[in-house]
């Protein structure tokens, strides 16, 4: 079965595009084109959409790096956002001069690892050893 596209843009103009939730008339949460829910696989494709995504975002940043510090980078920008992730100067200042033990124990001394826990931990953890 194939998906008109006349459909799909009629749906896209009624329901209108919210990419924050929101409640609507009927008091329910929603998000995107009226979504109260995802399943697991559409959340798999979000996932790995926002993930390649960042990953663009920040080649530049992280193009010297071992592919395991690259997932460490991505996951705190996943979890705080490219802006949030900039914020850790020392942390980068670190990483610049390949100092990886320096940049794990700066991922540690933030409010950041208090807020998370074991993600934070686990992460140092992988930046120190590569």
């Amino acid at each position: 079965m194939t998906t008109d596209n006349s459909l799909i843009e009629a749906l896209k103009h009624h329901e209108g595009f919210r990419s924050k939730p929101y409640q609507c008339t009927s008091g329910v949460w929603t998000i995107g084109y009226g979504f109260t829910y995802l399943t697991r696989d559409e959340s798999d494709v979000v996932l790995y959409m926002r993930v390649k995504q960042i990953k663009q975002q920040l080649a530049s940043s992280i193009h010297n790096l071992s592919r395991a510090r690259q997932d460490v980078i991505v996951n705190m920008a996943f979890n705080l956002g490219i802006n949030g992730l900039m914020n850790f100067k020392k942390m980068w200042a670190a990483i610049h001069r390949k100092d990886f033990d320096r940049a794990a124990d700066e991922m540690l001394d933030s409010k950041w690892a208090s807020q998370v826990g074991e993600r934070a931990k686990s992460l140092s953890e992988q930046m120190r050893t590569g």
